[in-house]
């Protein structure tokens, strides 16, 4: 049978990001859902979803523009966290409506709320990125490994993720039984560059040969390099002419745009503090999870 492709964790320009430290400043991908399903197919994928932050408006945009399209699957990112340690946890969720997307932002404030709900209603659901850390939050053990099993899904390799965090989600993964998927987890357009193959005829089998454990994940692990180059400097110029078109005074504008420039300025120290949290959060999941207690700490993290 043949491997057919999706990329399972895609932003658009419905989802809307606040800048950290910057009043009324917010970021949004630039790309519209017609021009990353247009990629997506030139791109090789089978199938495509769009997983914008709390919002389905962009799917269902798409859809009532396209009815014509079989190969599309609404998708959502749901911002949620652990009740103790107020981890912060991004879940996936797919094939859903408004209803229950409604019903989803009302359980958001606990990420088993979140998957209870997933479970109850038969909802597609996948626990990305697990070893995230947003909030310089730490990782409660019982509670960390109480949602793992609540989760029938990990997303074992993210786009945006260093190699030492999705080979720890993957650990995970193949120790405690789970299924596998990966994405791009793209705000910049770069599509595809992350994908979940699936030995499948159609996209129920798609989700179904996920379940059944038959998926591959292709694609590579965010470096230093492709951070600056696709997610930092893209991300900057869009942020500054979106925000300057936005803006109705001269000197909001010229003070956006020096922010911009600082930004270009210090993208070193900020490329190299976006990969020390990420060292963090691998060196405290090896130290916290007992399920890491066979792994070499010191070789994964000079690797790293």
């Amino acid at each position: 049978m043949q491997y057919l492709n999706m990329d399972m964790h895609v932003h658009s320009c419905f989802s809307v990001e606040a800048i950290p430290g910057l009043r009324d400043v917010t970021f949004s991908p630039k790309e519209t859902p017609d021009e990353l399903y247009e990629s997506a197919k030139a791109r090789a994928m089978d199938f495509v979803t769009i997983t914008d932050h709390d919002t389905i408006d962009g799917c269902l945009d798409f859809m009532a523009r396209h009815p014509e399209v079989e190969d599309f699957v609404v998708g959502e990112e749901v911002s949620t966290e652990l009740p103790v340690s107020k981890l912060t946890v991004h879940i996936n969720v797919y094939g859903h409506d408004r209803r229950q997307h409604e019903e989803l932002q009302r359980r958001r404030g606990d990420a088993f709320a979140v998957a209870e709900y997933c479970g109850a209603k038969g909802l597609f659901f996948v626990w990305n990125h697990p070893f995230y850390r947003e909030n310089l939050s730490t990782i409660e053990e019982e509670e960390f490994m109480r949602l793992v099993a609540n989760v029938p899904v990990i997303e074992v390799r993210n786009g945006g993720r260093m190699q030492v965090l999705n080979v720890l989600a993957e650990e995970l993964a193949v120790r405690e039984g789970k299924a596998m998927q990966g994405g791009s987890d793209t705000h910049t357009g770069n599509i595809g560059s992350v994908y979940t193959a699936v030995p499948c005829e159609d996209l129920a089998g798609f989700f179904a040969g996920i379940l059944a454990r038959t998926s591959r994940i292709v694609g590579h692990h965010s470096t230093r390099r492709n951070f600056l180059l696709h997610n930092y400097l893209a991300g900057r110029r869009h942020v500054v002419d979106l925000n300057c078109r936005r803006m109705t005074s001269p000197l909001q504008r010229v003070r956006m745009r020096g922010l911009g420039v600082l930004a270009f300025a210090f993208s070193p120290w900020v490329v190299r503090r976006h990969f020390r949290n990420q060292i963090d959060m691998a060196r405290i999941a090896l130290s916290t999870l007992k399920a890491f207690g066979h792994l070499n700490e010191a070789l994964l993290l000079d690797a790293a």
